[in-house]
């Protein structure tokens, strides 16, 4: 892993220069599709269509034993008309992703809950990750039944949580810094899961 870190240090030298002058671009290959928040016994849950689309220089270097940490940020906000929204709960939630050469297999490990999954394909894998369901975001007796809501969701590879010598070529590449653009959605105190 220390070679294929060394290679990309060294094939991304000019291209690190290059993006000085161009400035920082971010490379949105991450985006979330749809969210819906529902009432489930007194707790609101989310079910969620995210698409997470790696580039090549990712991809080359999960193959080449880089563990890869990809994150979902939740802010769940009260709407306010004279003030700024006010924080109610952020929650995040994080994935580690990485490659067994030996089975050939993807391994998801979910860091909130410590669980694990296995897959043949890195395309299934990357699907278990784009469909949350049930995901809980908070107890009912945290929203006032008379104010407005909102959820915002963002996700993002955490370039904080790749090999040290790896980081700085990470930042200075946009093929690196993968995020999606901030995605909102209403919760609606009343609502439940089937209407």
């Amino acid at each position: 892993m220390l070679a294929f870190i060394k290679q990309i240090i060294n094939q991304q030298v000019l291209v690190a220069i290059g993006l000085f002058s161009l400035g920082f671009p971010c490379w949105a290959t991450f985006s979330i599709i749809q969210a819906n928040i529902y009432l489930e016994n007194n707790f609101y849950k989310m079910d969620a269509k995210l698409n997470y689309h790696l580039t090549e220089p990712v991809k080359e270097a999960l193959h080449n034993g880089v563990t890869i940490t990809l994150e979902l940020l939740v802010n769940i906000e009260r709407e306010r008309r004279y003030f700024w929204n006010e924080n109610i709960a952020t929650l995040k939630q994080g994935y580690r992703l990485k490659y067994h050469a030996l089975t050939e297999h993807y391994l998801i490990n979910y860091l909130n809950t410590g669980t694990e999954e296995t897959f043949p394909k890195l395309e299934t894998a990357l699907d278990a990750l784009s469909n949350l369901e049930g995901f809980p975001l908070l107890d009912s007796y945290l929203i006032d039944p008379k104010s407005f809501y909102w959820v915002y969701l963002h996700t993002y590879l955490n370039i904080e949580a790749l090999p040290v010598p790896l980081r700085p070529t990470a930042y200075l590449s946009s093929q690196w810094r993968l995020s999606s653009e901030w995605y909102s959605c209403p919760l609606h105190p009343l609502k439940s899961k089937h209407g």
